[in-house]
């Protein structure tokens, strides 16, 4: 299953959202925002609209539910029951078949307290399907699975060696196949020291979960630390709950709970390793580990979708699409999952260039520079340290080499303009540490009249970007835009622009419009921008 489009009216915090854009073949969702931004507000709504079938509680005389649903407001509509709650949440899927699905086996959800300390099992009983139990009614309930998973997978292999395995089948051999998955996954997990699950522990006594590890044996699950549980708990029920549930919604309130941080991206490759194939798992997350393993997945399968709640105005209607992940969005990922370390955490890039001690050019290029790149590599810092005649004063060299052993981790080189250089003289100034632009300055790629055409094309239509770009192509004349002293040519080119195209709001400032215009502009014209991106990160 695969989710197409939500829509809340009237639920909780949300006004009216709208969330859309969802890819088909979207394999991950990663909801990210602060504590109270509404990720956890959406879950419940997945989880109201799951029970309608079954559960429908009066809002006016239960105590539980009074007042939990809706949003409060002067005058606002006051529903009697939850089924009148959950009419105000549609949920499409972008199959056809998918939306005559029951809506108990559509979504499966887990809330954020799951921890379960300890469970025996006093008898072993045929277990209810498990979508015919209403588990947790709201994301804030408890949502211990352990146990309850312990009793299916027991049970599942009473019947299996009893009434389907071969007569050759043995115990062993049995748990070697049917518990492969789980075990693989927990070995891929825990390896310093070693976590295995060993066996089912039924016996008179320990009717639980036994483990093997490191060198110690028959390891009961009590013994386990609040974050093998977790881990192990996260797991296991995947493992189990897949088989009923099959190709549903999969949905996980902050996973990382009770988790060492070092865990949070193998337990997420490892939750997507054991889903059901068509299935789609949800996380709402303050994790930057999660984040980036979700990250990294999308460069590799583009299969995953970020949804930011962050910087929402819920009170009025909002429409969510899903979110590309650039500087900005790491900068808020950071500070919401670190708080003041967030500060401290260091790019895996800094780039130092011309500018930032310019009274009237605080910065231009780095801040060029990163709008231009702030999707393509999000990793990459860019920090101006003056003029090329104060960075050539300043012993950049020094920086570097100080950079390099505070950061070990992190590449830290220059980038300089051309200026007049020749050919020659460039080549034997651009290497590894030292970069140096094959074009004059940063505004010989800006006005290039292929970034000017995006930018009119993007603004206005068709006609009007032929007028600008030929009005932006009589002031360069002959000169090759690449060498040209485009700098000086700024003012007349903008001016230019607002004659021939009669656009509003593009100010009188070049810095101005060239970050706000072309910058954007120039991150979209692929041939300047490959060019661009060679110089800087490109290897040498």
């Amino acid at each position: 299953m695969r989710v197409k489009r939500v829509h809340l009216t009237g639920y909780k915090r949300f006004t009216d959202l709208i969330i859309q854009g969802m890819p088909e073949d979207t394999r991950l969702v990663v909801l990210v925002g602060p504590n109270g931004s509404g990720k956890s507000s959406l879950f419940d709504a997945f989880l109201l609209k799951s029970m309608t079938e079954k559960f429908n509680v009066s809002l006016n005389r239960n105590d539980e539910f009074s007042d939990y649903y809706e949003k409060t407001e002067i005058d606002s509509r006051h529903f009697s029951h939850s089924r009148e709650v959950a009419d105000q949440i549609e949920i499409n899927f972008h199959q056809p078949e998918d939306a005559s699905r029951p809506p108990s086996l559509a979504f499966y959800i887990r809330t954020a307290y799951r921890l379960q300390a300890d469970f025996r099992t006093p008898a072993l009983s045929a277990p209810a399907p498990a979508n015919s139990i209403v588990r947790v009614k709201r994301i804030i309930d408890h949502d211990e699975s352990v146990a309850d998973n312990y009793q299916r997978l027991a049970w599942k292999r009473m019947t299996d060696l009893d009434f389907n395995a071969p007569e050759d089948q043995t115990f062993g051999k049995y748990r070697r196949e049917a518990m492969r998955p789980l075990r693989k996954a927990m070995q891929r997990l825990f390896n310093s020291p070693s976590l295995f699950l060993q066996d089912f522990g039924i016996t008179q006594v320990q009717t639980t979960f036994r483990f093997t590890k490191g060198v110690a044996t028959d390891f009961l699950y009590k013994n386990l630390s609040g974050g093998e549980k977790a881990a192990f708990d996260l797991l296991l029920d995947i493992f189990v709950k897949g088989d009923e549930y099959g190709e549903a919604i999969y949905c996980i309130d902050e996973p990382e709970t009770h988790l060492a941080t070092a865990l949070h991206a193998v337990v997420l490759r490892e939750l997507l390793e054991l889903l059901p194939e068509n299935a789609q798992l949800w996380i709402a997350t303050h994790s930057a580990g999660f984040v980036r393993e979700a990250y990294q997945r999308m460069k590799k399968h583009d299969d995953v979708v970020f949804l930011d709640f962050s910087n929402r105005d819920f009170d009025s209607p909002v429409m969510m699409e899903p979110t590309i992940p650039d500087a900005s969005f790491w900068r808020t990922m950071y500070r919401v999952s670190l708080a003041d370390l967030a500060d401290l955490i260091a790019p895996n890039k800094i780039i130092l260039c011309e500018g930032g001690n310019q009274k009237d050019d605080p910065g231009f290029d780095a801040d060029i520079y990163g709008r231009v790149f702030r999707e393509t590599h999000p990793e990459a810092f860019f920090f101006g340290v003056g003029s090329a005649s104060e960075m050539k004063n300043f012993n950049v060299e020094i920086l570097i080499s100080l950079l390099g052993k505070a950061l070990p981790k992190t590449q830290v080189r220059t980038v300089r303009d051309r200026d007049e250089m020749t050919g020659t003289e460039r080549q034997r100034q651009h290497n590894e540490r030292s970069r140096v632009l094959r074009r004059r300055e940063i505004e010989n790629y800006l006005y290039d009249p292929r970034v000017i055409a995006t930018f009119a094309e993007r603004a206005a239509n068709e006609p009007v970007k032929d007028r600008v770009v030929e009005a932006v192509q009589r002031l360069l004349g002959s000169s090759d835009v690449r060498t040209a002293d485009v700098k000086g040519l700024r003012q007349r080119i903008l001016q230019e622009i607002k004659k021939e195209s009669g656009l509003p709001n593009l100010g009188n400032k070049t810095n101005e419009f060239a970050l706000e215009c072309l910058a954007p502009a120039l991150a979209s014209t692929e041939d300047v921008l490959s060019e661009l991106e060679e110089d800087i990160f490109g290897s040498t």
